[in-house]
């Protein structure tokens, strides 16, 4: 599952590359791989996929952690409440994970 993004990459663009792999992995995997917390796009896919996941049975627990996400100096908080509710793998992606990355950011057929 590809999420669509935040109001903040557009809306309606689905997400691509490490933005799409952390969306799958807070949606649908409830995985976070440490080796990516510093990537920009990695985090604002996770954060994307677990508030999704997060809204579709609680839709007043994603308002909550969205505004807090707004307030940048509670981003760390945010995110560690969010990594919480998931599997923390050391590391990075695979090489497969990272193949499909380089793929949809070089050529994203769009829909």
């Amino acid at each position: 599952m590809v999420g669509r993004g935040s109001s903040s990459a557009g809306g309606d663009e689905p997400f691509t590359g490490r933005t799409a792999i952390g969306f799958d992995h807070g949606y649908d995997g409830e995985l976070f791989y440490l080796g990516l917390a510093l990537d920009p796009a990695y985090i604002e896919g996770f954060i994307e996929g677990c508030l999704k996941r997060i809204g579709e049975d609680n839709p007043n627990e994603e308002r909550l952690f969205r505004d807090l996400w707004e307030d940048e100096t509670q981003r760390d908080l945010v995110l560690d409440c969010l990594k919480a509710d998931c599997e923390v793998r050391k590391g990075s992606l695979g090489v497969f994970e990272v193949a499909l990355a380089n793929f949809d950011d070089f050529f994203y057929v769009g829909g």
